[in-house]
């Protein structure tokens, strides 16, 4: 369904990633280097995203995937250390795995309620407070003194890194146009998907080495650390892009890093903290949320909550060893998979604009789907490597998960790019529905594997 009609039915306010190129004079439209009419169509205005400079497109896109990035690494340093962070509560390992289905559930759940001021007031206020927060519940964390201390700031690190994952595609859709959108969410949903895999390599020698609460502190410290280069770096990319736009005054730099004024200009309504369960009503948002919550758990979750006791009582693997075969594996696999889906999907569309007079429906990059059949062979054949383990050596269990982590990220980038296509205005939304079912769905598999 197209994102005009998913604007009437829903009864959104126009935002940042709302375009009119149907009421633009044919005549006027500005082209791509291609000849193609751009989409969304820009407007003459400095503080229109769309008019930025590629480098500092690249800047804030670099930021959005970093923070993406290191809010899902930080939740999972620590996961190599449940047994010491066991013995020091006097809690079982299976108890002390607790605090990462709490941390999950919550960031499933509450950037529902926070993500509805990303379209009013902007994304730089949402994204400053989240990553402050997540900073500081880490490492808060890391002294804590009681298991339940630890929990709460799980509560709170959740809702944060919630927040700062689900952000990233709405800004990656504020300052690339449609053709280039591919490319860049490519690279943003890398950096997302790789941010669970890095950990390992740091929790087990982290905690074999200074201890387990350096495993929240570390994080904790780097993440306050990136909440001051965002803080400096990083501008509010919310744009209304509308027929009142003529009228606003155009915003200088310095008010796109103050907070003096956003191009929304509305108030909450009833209605944003509805918008994401309005868009499950679509099926073109239903079923790829469906899909990649699947993706998501059989391609690495699954991996990251099963392999710690596969590696130890079947291959004999140290800590540090199965830190390192639960990462490699799954980030050069991302990377493959990477290298052949952002630009590809771009591809897609303008070969059919070519075809069909600039039309670009985001359905072309859906054709890129059929890579993604790589993941369940890649998990068929790292199960049937790990029960003929008498016979057969870790390598092949190890070539499975990097043959799935490709098909895992080609899908992770069709869907989130064909989805934030389709619902160009409600961008926050479907981003907020992909983030509920990805998180709740991972607490689930990694709490019954």
């Amino acid at each position: 369904m197209s994102s005009e009609s998913a604007h009437e039915k829903t009864g959104h306010v126009l935002n940042a990633n709302e375009s009119f190129e149907e009421n633009v004079d044919p005549d006027q439209q500005k082209l791509d280097k291609t000849g193609l009419p751009l989409s969304p169509q820009p407007t003459d205005r400095k503080d229109d995203p769309l008019n930025w400079s590629p480098a500092l497109k690249f800047a804030i896109c670099i930021q959005a995937s970093f923070l993406a990035f290191i809010g899902p690494l930080a939740s999972a340093v620590i996961n190599p250390a449940f047994v010491p962070l066991a013995d020091a509560f006097d809690i079982t390992p299976v108890e002390a795995s607790y605090e990462l289905t709490v941390f999950l559930v919550f960031a499933a759940t509450g950037p529902l309620l926070v993500l509805p001021a990303a379209n009013t007031y902007g994304r730089r206020p949402l994204v400053l407070a989240a990553s402050l927060l997540a900073g500081v519940t880490n490492v808060v964390a890391a002294y804590s003194p009681t298991w339940a201390g630890i929990l709460v700031t799980r509560v709170f690190n959740g809702i944060a890194t919630g927040c700062l994952t689900a952000l990233g595609p709405p800004v990656i859709c504020d300052i690339y146009f449609l053709h280039e959108r591919g490319f860049y969410m490519g690279i943003w949903a890398l950096f997302a998907n790789n941010g669970v895999h890095v950990a390992p390599l740091l929790g087990g020698p982290i905690a074999q080495n200074i201890g387990w609460r350096w495993c929240f502190g570390i994080p904790g410290y780097i993440q306050l650390g990136v909440t001051a280069v965002v803080a400096c770096c990083l501008p509010e990319t919310l744009f209304s892009r509308g027929p009142q736009t003529g009228d606003m005054k155009e915003r200088p730099l310095l008010d796109l890093f103050l907070f003096k004024s956003t191009s929304a200009r509305r108030r909450i309504v009833r209605r944003d903290f509805t918008g994401p369960f309005i868009m499950l009503s679509y099926l073109a948002v239903l079923l790829p949320a469906f899909y990649y919550m699947t993706c998501l758990a059989y391609g690495s979750v699954l991996f990251a909550a099963t392999g710690s006791v596969v590696y130890k009582e079947i291959y004999g693997f140290s800590i540090i060893q199965t830190g390192l075969i639960l990462s490699i594996p799954l980030i050069v696999g991302n990377l493959i998979g990477e290298a052949g889906a952002g630009w590809f999907i771009d591809r897609l569309i303008y070969l059919h604009a070519k075809r069909h007079d600039g039309e670009r429906p985001p359905e072309a990059r859906l054709d890129a789907l059929w890579f993604a059949l790589l993941l369940p062979i890649g998990t068929i054949i790292n199960g049937v490597c790990i029960s003929h383990s008498t016979t057969s050596s870790w390598v092949g269990s190890a070539f499975g998960m990097a043959i799935a982590n490709v098909g895992f990220q080609v899908s992770t980038t069709v869907v989130y790019a064909y989805c934030t296509d389709c619902y160009k205005p409600q961008s926050v939304e479907v981003s907020a529905v992909f983030n509920f079912f990805r998180h709740i769905f991972s607490g689930l598999v990694s709490f019954y594997a």
